[in-house]
């Protein structure tokens, strides 16, 4: 790419908000877009087949594994990772699919806390906008927009035993989850059209690649952002064939993600003075905010043995069955491989003064394969011989909050990210109150019947205490990371519009920029709210 060419805006990381972003700045021919992509293009046949979820997460050439520098447990060492997509469609083309809004309430917080302009009605018409639902259009759904959301299609006994079981603990059983009286059981709504994965490269940037003021690279690696004065002048970038500069008269705009859109501010000298001072980068604009208020979902999978004549699913992805799946879905795209690893979802109150759903449940007829090491006893690249049924709670609402930092000017150098789990009396409550609630779905006579042993954490773990450990032990992010580089009042790193405060021409929308956490998966709410915010722009 010659470095004498001039961009009106160039957008970084063609994730879920990135696609959208690309796709609505070149619908005007006036506007010259840059889109760069450190990944590669997204032609695996395992992204578009639903199920190839289990391979594409743990396959370099797919994903970021970020290693997390805080210790799950005192004077152990750090074992956590954090996982993100790596390519043409970022996470939505490696995630699990489940479309969910969130609560009106989470958005409603946005304008509270400063983000003047946004709340749940706002978001809830760019849901509307983008969404092609095969229920039709309601109060909160949309059709004709570009992503086509289905519903659960993927349906056998135990998943219909499962949404009885929540009815017996009180639940209403939900034709769709995204009613926005949230609280209720069903089968989950996908971004899965007729079996393969509606990612967000698929739905905005597949569209819009053939217009000639839209150029995509892939395999550009961005390290920093340059400044004329404070105004954003180039982006330089690392590719195969050395460093890039990419110059930009207009816009940078940052669709990195929660863990690397601060991450190239900091790079570019923009964050808290301590942290760039510490990792020898000079400061441009000292910027407390950029970096903190990090934020995720805390999940556990409790993992339950099946008697009797269950067999579950295990064996639909293991030997002939895989096979049997695998020519099933070639043929006729149907069957296991057609849909996302959960069937079944829940939104529960699992505390006794909780006033909205605070623990989303997730129910699958299969069990990973064990691992004799206690701090990792499951592998995700695999299922158990023996059949068995997991249900994987997450934490919606946890107060506590984290960071990420870079350590170095190189973008090579490893991030510092602590998550801070747990460290308050409410969360820790929360963590039992998972547990609790998981188990007490599992013990309702629709499902009890058919479940054997508790295989993880195991019947032994009861006491408050020990549940708490085993947390604090076994759980694992939600891979639904906000709030990192959020927009809201004047102590936020960006304006309610999204712009860096202290500089001009840069933006950045992602989930990062989201003041607070979303009560559910975020694939869904980062595609509607980076079209929100390309409205508020006055895109076409």
């Amino acid at each position: 790419m010659p470095t004498e060419q001039t961009w009106d805006y160039i957008v970084v990381g063609a994730g879920s908000a990135g696609c959208v972003m690309a796709d609505r700045l070149s619908r005007n021919p006036k506007h010259r877009v840059l889109l760069l992509e450190a990944g590669g293009r997204d032609t695996s046949p395992l992204i578009h087949m639903p199920k190839g979820i289990g391979k594409l997460v743990l396959d370099p050439r797919h994903a970021w594994v970020y290693p997390v520098s805080q210790p799950r447990m005192p004077g152990q060492p750090a074992t956590e990772t954090w996982v993100r997509g790596r390519g043409l469609g970022g996470s939505s083309s490696i995630n699990g699919m489940i479309w969910m809004h969130g609560q009106p309430e989470d958005y409603d917080a946005w304008e509270r806390a400063g983000a003047t302009g946004w709340n749940w009605q706002v978001m809830r018409a760019a849901f509307k906008a983008v969404e092609d639902h095969e229920l039709g259009t309601g109060p909160a759904r949309g059709v004709g927009g570009p992503v086509y959301i289905s519903t659960g299609k993927f349906r056998y006994p135990l998943a219909e035993a499962a949404i009885r079981a929540g009815e017996q603990m009180g639940l209403q059983r939900k034709a769709d989850l995204n009613d926005e009286e949230q609280e209720g059981i069903g089968y989950f709504p996908h971004n899965i059209r007729k079996g393969r994965r509606q990612s967000a490269a698929v739905a905005f940037l597949r569209p819009a690649m053939h217009r000639p003021n839209l150029t995509v690279l892939t395999e550009v690696e961005v390290d920093r952002i340059v400044f004329s004065g404070k105004r954003a002048a180039a982006v330089k970038a690392r590719t195969a064939r050395g460093e890039g500069t990419y110059l930009v008269d207009g816009e940078v705009i940052l669709c990195a993600g929660a863990i690397v859109s601060p991450a190239i501010l900091q790079r570019s000298g923009i964050g808290p003075a301590n942290v760039l001072f510490q990792a020898g980068v000079p400061v441009l604009v000292s910027s407390p905010a950029v970096g903190k208020n990090l934020r995720d979902h805390l999940g556990l999978s409790v993992a339950f043995r099946l008697k009797g004549n269950d067999r579950g699913n295990n064996f639909q992805f293991r030997k002939i069955g895989l096979v049997c799946n695998l020519v099933r879905y070639a043929v006729a795209r149907n069957g296991p491989m057609a849909t996302g690893p959960y069937e079944i979802g829940a939104f529960v109150r699992s505390m006794p003064d909780a006033v909205r759903p605070d623990l989303q449940l997730y129910v699958g007829a299969f069990s990973f394969a064990r691992n004799l090491d206690p701090n990792f006893p499951v592998q995700l690249s695999a299922v158990e011989k023996e059949p068995g049924l997991t249900i994987y709670g997450q934490m919606l609402q946890p107060e506590s909050t984290g960071s990420v930092a870079i350590t170095g000017p190189d973008p090579a150098a490893p991030l510092a990210i602590t998550p801070n789990w747990l460290t308050t009396s409410r969360d820790q409550a929360g963590a039992v109150a998972m547990v609790r609630t998981i188990r007490q779905l599992a013990s309702q006579p629709a499902l009890a019947g058919s479940l054997g042993e508790e295989l993880v954490p195991g019947k032994d773990v009861n006491s408050d205490a020990d549940i708490l450990q085993a947390v604090r032990q076994l759980s694992r992010a939600g891979t639904h990371a906000t709030g990192s580089c959020a927009m809201g009042g004047l102590e936020a790193a960006l304006d309610p519009d999204c712009r860096v405060r202290g500089v001009d021409g840069i933006r950045v929308i992602d989930c990062g920029s989201m003041p607070g956490l979303v009560s559910g998966n975020t694939n869904g709410p980062a595609i509607a709210f980076a079209w929100a915010m390309a409205d508020r722009m006055g895109l076409a």
